[in-house]
């Protein structure tokens, strides 16, 4: 009888919209006091998708006016779920109106968000997607990512066992090389002694 087979659905840390993330735009505090694009980050959707520059001044996100808001304040405005839209506003340097720009939010494959300082100078993690205080090495879900850290555990685990079991082998094999060497020996003394009785009885 034919059975229909029904896929189990995908556990929860690899759905794709519960992922919070942002635009992969790196940003700083600038003597004016608002915020300014100092870098984008490699494959994220302000560099895939176009529309923001190193040296572009933030001035809204989604019609909320964000010029002198911190970068913490500003943070939750640009992240959310995968696949949603941003529409920021940003001025160009040296232009005297604002550009608009649409982004669609999308993970990026490895964060290294760099330290950087706000207006006080004090230090502000930043994870690549514009939030502050969050350092993420990887845009996966956090239990995506405890998974893969149990496992780097359990294979490190296993490297050792076999390290362990490599070492005990080689000192096996020390052994009986010893005690074949000292039977060989002992073979080669009984034959000697065999030989000597010979000659005795031949004389």
């Amino acid at each position: 009888r034919n059975r229909t087979a029904v896929a189990k659905p995908l556990p929860a840390y690899f759905t794709m919209a519960e992922q919070i993330v942002g635009i992969g735009a790196v940003m700083e505090t600038s003597p004016s006091g608002n915020l300014q694009v100092t870098r984008l980050v490699p494959g994220g959707p302000a560099q895939m998708q176009g529309g923001i520059n190193v040296g572009d001044m933030l001035t809204m996100v989604d019609g909320v006016d964000v010029r002198g808001m911190d970068l913490g304040k500003v943070a939750p405005l640009i992240r959310g779920s995968v696949g949603t839209s941003v529409t920021l506003a940003v001025m160009r340097p040296g232009a005297s109106e604002t550009t608009p720009v649409l982004l669609t939010r999308q993970p990026t494959a490895k964060i290294t968000g760099p330290s950087f300082g706000d207006s006080k100078g004090s230090p502000i993690k930043d994870d690549g997607f514009g939030g502050s205080n969050v350092k993420i090495d990887e845009a996966f879900p956090k239990q995506t990512l405890d998974k893969l850290r149990q496992l780097r555990v359990t294979l490190e685990q296993e490297r050792i066992a076999v390290a362990k079991e490599r070492e005990q082998s080689a000192k096996l094999q020390a052994t009986l090389e010893g005690q074949i060497e000292k039977l060989e020996m002992r073979c080669k003394q009984l034959l000697q002694a065999l030989e000597s009785v010979d000659g005795q009885q031949a004389g």
